[in-house]
């Protein structure tokens, strides 16, 4: 096998620039893992990673995205049917390039296994437009092999990589942390360390995302694991759902949703519904209902169980 040797001036010579895809998030040849507590929310933020990938909408509204992207997104656990649902309704806060989006929904897809990953290769290929970045979710649904044995994750790292090198795109891997470790009474914190399986697939992405959701429903979405220090290193969350359906930074308020506040306060005690909201503030009946998730979520705002439903400034106490 041939080696590419670099001596003298040559060694200066860098093969493959290290170009942002997401600031601060992925890079251009990266490998990253997408880390979560049960029920955090891993497949929403993967697909929300992907919908602002293919229009470079600003990755939770933060992080630049410098050009569109194509995305394949490979779904390996779950319900289609769900998955389909989320996107409608994720499409409602965040656009969506379809020319550029593609996906593949196939139970157990065995990614470690180099004949499965030659022939995704060849399909791939075949594509009006390749994707520039790979999403899989999830791992454990995407391996014949144990995600405890070395020599399976060996496998799984040599066939991903010849993926990646063969289209020339970057990997989002979505991946479940271990069961819950007890200690003194209390819940063992090991943060991105806690990753399911053999320490060699840690070793092997560039960098960790961890999603962890808290008692209270909150969500962090944390890296202590990276190796250039340029990435994130907490972002506080509040999941808007179910309609529109998106993670949003606790405390970012989009002019619409300042529009919103605003309206509220001035309404007092007597409230307002949706279509009284959208008529005050002149925004649409989308903005106004994305503003009324994250601010609920927040607890900013409180709503009746009445029908139709009436918006109040939360009071202190």
């Amino acid at each position: 096998m041939p080696f590419d040797i670099l001596t003298g001036p040559e060694i200066w010579r860098i093969m493959q620039p290290n170009h942002p895809l997401i600031e601060g998030v992925l890079w251009e040849g990266d490998v990253i893992m997408l880390l979560g507590s049960e029920k955090s929310g891993k497949s929403i933020l993967g697909l929300q990673m992907a919908f602002c990938l293919t229009t470079a909408t600003p990755f939770l509204d933060k992080y630049t995205i410098p050009a569109v992207l194509p995305v394949l997104y490979i779904q390996t656990e779950g319900k289609e049917s769900e998955t389909v649902e989320r996107m409608r309704h994720m499409l409602q806060t965040i656009p969506l390039d379809e020319t550029l989006a593609s996906r593949i929904f196939q139970h157990f897809l065995a990614l470690d296994d180099m004949t499965v990953v030659q022939a995704l290769i060849t399909g791939v290929k075949q594509m009006l437009i390749p994707p520039r970045v790979i999403i899989i979710d999830s791992l454990y649904t995407s391996m014949a092999g144990d995600l405890n044995e070395n020599q399976a994750i060996r496998q799984f790292i040599t066939s991903a990589s010849e993926l990646l090198k063969q289209l020339n795109a970057s990997l989002v891997i979505i991946h479940h942390e271990t069961k819950e470790q007890w200690m003194d009474g209390r819940i063992v914190d090991k943060g991105d360390r806690s990753s399911y399986g053999s320490v060699f697939l840690r070793a092997w992405v560039s960098h960790i995302l961890y999603l962890k959701k808290h008692k209270d429903k909150s969500r962090t979405l944390t890296c202590d694991t990276q190796r250039s220090g340029k990435v994130l290193e907490k972002e506080e969350l509040v999941l808007v759902e179910p309609e529109p359906l998106c993670f949003r930074i606790k405390g970012s308020l989009s002019p619409g949703d300042m529009k919103v506040l605003v309206v509220l306060q001035q309404a007092g005690d007597v409230g307002l519904t949706r279509d009284q909201l959208v008529a005050r503030t002149s925004l649409s009946m989308r903005a106004v209902e994305c503003a009324l998730q994250q601010l609920v979520a927040e607890e900013r705002l409180m709503k009746t169980d009445t029908r139709p439903v009436v918006y109040r400034m939360r009071t202190s106490g």
